[in-house]
This record gives C-alpha cells, sequence and structure tokens, in this order.
C-alpha cells in the first residue's frame, strides 16, 4: 500500500482527536480562544520535528521564495477561517455531523485543484467524491424526512452555511498550501512538508493573535492560561499538520482528501464514546455511504 495512504490515514486520527480536544475547549476559552489554541501551542512540536530531522538526516532547511511566501500566507488565512467556522459549527451540531459538514471540501478540493494546479481527478475518483459529498447532505436530513423539499430547506439553515463555508475554506487552503509546498526546492518530500507545517503556525499564530489582541483579548489570554489542557491540541495539530503536507505533495489533494474522509467515521466514534452523542439511523447510512466512497478511492488508489 502507497506510503501517502498510511500518512493519510494517520492524518485523519490525529485531527479528530485535535477537533475533539478543540470541542472540549470551546465553552471555556471560547470560539476563538479554541480555535487559536490549534495554531499557537503547535509551534514548539512543528519545529522541533523540523529541528529533529534536520540534525539528524543531515537534511538542510529549504529556502523560501516569495512565490511560497505568497501562497502560505493565503493558505495560513484562509485554515484561521475555516477553523473558526468549523467550531462555531459544534454549537449547532454534534461533533460528528460537524465534521462532515466540513468535509464538502473535497469537492471544493477537487475544483480549486483542476483550477489551479491543472490536476483532474479520474472518473472513479470523481464518482467517489459526489457520493462522499451526497453522504455529507444526507446528514443535513438527519432529523427530518428525506424529500427534496426538505434538502433546499437544510441548505439555506445557519449550520448549513457554516458546514459549507467551512468546508469551501478548507478547499482552497489545502490546494494552496500544496502550492507552497510544491514551490520549495528539494527533493525530500517530508522535509518540505514539515517546513511549510512549521512556517503556516508561526505566520497563523501571528496573524490571528494581533487580530484577538484587539477584538478578543480576553479570550488570547485565557488560551495561554489553559496551557495544561490546550497543549495536546498544539501536539495533535502538528503530526495532523505534517502528515497533510506529506500526502499532498506525494499524491494529488483531492484523491487525499477523499481518502481523509475516514475522519468521519473516527468522529463519529468519538461522538458516541465520548461525547454521548447517538447517531440516528439516516446518520448511519449517510456513514455507510461515505465507507464506500473511501474505498473506491483505496482500491483506485
Amino acid at each position: 500500500m502507497a506510503t501517502w495512504i498510511w500518512v493519510t490515514i494517520i492524518a485523519a486520527i490525529s485531527q479528530s482527536l485535535r477537533t475533539a480536544q478543540q470541542k472540549n475547549l470551546k465553552q471555556s476559552l471560547g470560539v476563538l480562544g479554541a480555535s487559536y489554541v490549534r495554531f499557537s501551542y503547535a509551534i514548539p512540536f512543528a519545529w522541533a520535528w523540523i529541528a529533529f530531522y534536520s540534525f539528524f538526516y543531515d537534511q538542510p532547511l529549504p529556502s523560501i521564495n516569495l512565490e511560497y511566501i505568497f501562497w502560505i500566507t493565503i493558505a495560513g488565512i484562509m485554515q484561521i477561517i475555516f477553523t473558526v467556522l468549523l467550531i462555531t459549527l459544534f454549537s449547532h451540531r454534534s461533533f460528528a455531523a460537524g465534521i462532515a459538514f466540513s468535509k464538502t471540501e473535497v469537492l471544493m478540493a477537487a475544483i480549486f485543484e483542476a483550477m489551479i494546479l491543472g490536476y483532474f481527478v479520474s472518473f472513479e475518483v470523481g464518482f467517489a467524491i459526489l457520493l462522499g459529498v451526497l453522504a455529507v447532505f444526507l446528514l443535513t436530513l438527519s432529523k427530518s424526512e428525506i424529500s427534496l423539499s426538505n434538502l433546499l430547506s437544510a441548505l439555506w439553515t445557519r449550520q448549513t452555511a457554516l458546514g459549507l463555508g467551512s468546508g469551501a475554506f478548507l478547499g482552497f487552503c489545502t490546494v494552496a498550501f500544496r502550492a507552497a509546498t510544491d514551490s520549495l526546492e528539494g527533493s525530500d518530500l517530508l522535509m518540505k512538508a514539515s517546513m511549510t507545517g512549521g512556517v503556516a503556525v508561526l505566520i497563523q499564530s501571528v496573524i490571528m493573535g494581533l487580530w484577538l489582541w484587539f477584538k478578543a483579548r480576553v479570550e488570547l489570554i485565557n488560551s495561554f492560561k489553559a496551557w495544561r489542557r490546550a497543549y495536546l491540541v498544539g501536539f495533535f495539530g502538528a503530526v495532523t499538520t505534517a502528515c497533510w503536507f506529506y500526502a499532498f505533495s506525494a499524491n494529488a489533494v483531492a484523491p487525499v482528501r477523499a481518502l481523509g474522509q475516514i475522519e468521519l467515521l473516527i468522529a463519529l466514534g468519538i461522538s458516541f464514546f465520548f461525547f454521548k452523542e447517538r447517531p440516528s439511523k439516516k446518520e448511519i447510512f449517510a456513514v455507510s455511504l461515505l465507507t464506500i466512497s473511501i474505498m473506491i478511492v483505496l482500491l483506485r488508489a
């Protein structure tokens, strides 16, 4: 099995654990504070890994160019917006359903990747992506009858807007991160991916930190006071970022993100066992469709 598959699965697991911890922190830190710890606490872990890998494997740090700065800054800002929208979404839907809404980014990523990088997925992978997106939309009807009128009504709700918005911003930022990583010189994908992750969290921490200082200073200060609970968010965030960026560099973004929808299955387990949120039969059916979508991508990998 290709390396990018295992790395993507690790990224999905780590991302689920990070997001679950952020959901826990939201009540005490607020939406913005719980979003900020995802970036600020990832800095020491990300750069410790870069230093370790560079020293023990004799890999020099890639030189940074203007194209890299452009793409990573755009991607970083888009990821901040995505994170805030996702954490906000947890106030309206369960953990699993919130994660599911954000997974519309798979389709967004395929579109942006074709537009920006000129990569088009195969027919089979395209079908799998559409099947996965259909499964996500079915989750919008988890508490009502499945019908066209109910679907159209659900698409105009606040939680759907938050979910689709988070998916769009995440879809664009993943393609932008791929463009940033590709602009770095060198052939070592792991070093390039790690470097992109390290620089990204630095930029994001500065930009969001300055914004919070003027707009939500209390949440910013509380995010540092809660370090005993927040450091795990940073650790899992650093692991997640490095794994995603490696997978994006080793393979096209859309198939990686399609396989990454396995995160929803993990999230469903966390939602049930940890947050005690019981899924409905419709949610289970939607997740089953999503599982088929993931299997198609795996078979085509």
